[in-house]
């Protein structure tokens, strides 16, 4: 059934609930076998609509008449229903349907169970594979025994007409009048449940592929980003190699290697933690040298050559410092000049005042 035909999808959409016709692109089996079986009661729905009209023995018959108007409303109620969502039951009330109206038009029969009517114990074997289409095949085996129950129920029940006494009288037993319905139940349930089944393992099959060729694409997925991710791990391990400490693996959170690229990105972050300190102290230790050499000079006498602000722990202690001495801090490149005394008048000498 290619549910997917235009021709037939205004149909399916109409009566079937959304989704039916591509119920392949279903994203579970179950939802997959629930919509397939949907369609198929979108198109049994209205067989089962007409097919009484074509069947009928007397359609002037007011009881066979009532029978098949009912069976048509019910046939437009299971299709409502199976809009809705309820497939299964919308099939079960589809095929008992067909069950009540066929033991129905028997047991109604005018005059009694005749030899004509033995051909309508055939019609059993419609909602038979109607069960096994519509609903699970384990349907099937309950439905052969109901009719089995109705073919016999009726022939040793139902009062006979004289041509089916004569009938039975002919052919030496009332084997005749039963025997092939039976036979024909007997038959087509095994065949039809051994085909449904069939059919249902060429799906589950199918089904299994598709779970396998995606499963498939999911590890070729799954190696394609590995490869990626450890490729920038090893780019990132090869910089922090050459001592760029900056550098940072960008791996994909819920990746296999993410845990691994945290792990690096926080011992590269130590390290440039590390780096900058040492950094650091190494200016430290080279203005703490220059310090001393003016303090040295200081002690001496002569004029200190503070160092500059560099923005290390020294920097109070020089701020202090020049501010002390009273000098500003010349360029660390300048040379020290000599301090040229200033330049003072001669002093007068004041006459002494005489006593």
């Amino acid at each position: 059934m290619d549910q997917t035909n235009a021709r037939g999808s205004w149909w399916i959409r109409l009566t079937a609930p959304p989704g039916t016709a591509n119920y392949d692109q279903a994203p579970t089996y179950q939802e997959r076998d629930r919509l397939r079986r949907a369609g198929l009661t979108s198109i049994v729905a209205p067989a089962v609509f007409i097919a009484p009209l074509l069947l009928v023995q007397q359609i002037s018959d007011p009881g066979t008449l009532a029978a098949v108007i009912s069976l048509m409303i019910v046939s437009v109620l299971a299709l409502f229903l199976n809009r809705l969502g309820r497939q299964q039951f919308a099939a079960l009330l589809l095929i008992l349907s067909m069950e009540a109206i066929i033991e129905g038009t028997i047991a109604t029969a005018q005059g009694g169970l005749g030899s004509g009517w033995l051909l309508t114990f055939d019609l059993f074997a419609v909602p038979l594979v109607g069960a096994g289409v519509l609903l699970k095949r384990s349907y099937i085996w309950f439905f052969v025994l109901l009719h089995i129950a109705f073919i016999l129920g009726d022939f040793y029940i139902l009062p006979h007409t004289k041509d089916l006494q004569d009938l039975v009288a002919l052919w030496h037993g009332p084997s005749i009048a039963f025997a092939r319905p039976i036979i024909l139940q007997i038959l087509l349930g095994p065949l039809t449940f051994l085909a449904i089944r069939s059919m249902d393992q060429a799906i589950d099959r199918a089904n299994r592929a598709e779970e396998v060729a995606a499963l498939e694409r999911e590890i070729a997925n799954s190696k394609q980003q590995l490869e990626r991710d450890a490729q920038t791990l090893r780019e990132a391990l090869a910089q922090m190699a050459s001592g760029n400490f900056k550098v940072r693996a960008q791996v994909p959170q819920g990746t296999v290697l993410w845990d691994i690229a945290r792990s690096i990105n926080n011992m590269l972050q130590r390290l440039e933690r590390y780096g900058m300190s040492e950094h650091e102290l190494n200016r430290t230790r080279q203005e703490a040298q220059i310090l001393a050499s003016a303090l040295d000079d200081l002690a001496a006498g002569r004029r200190p050559l503070w160092p500059n602000r560099t923005g290390t722990l020294l920097d109070p202690i020089i701020d202090r410092l020049t501010a002390m001495s009273g000098s500003v801090a010349p360029n660390r490149s300048a040379q020290a000049q000599p301090t040229a005394q200033p330049h003072r008048p001669p002093t007068q000498q004041l006459p002494r005042r005489q006593p």
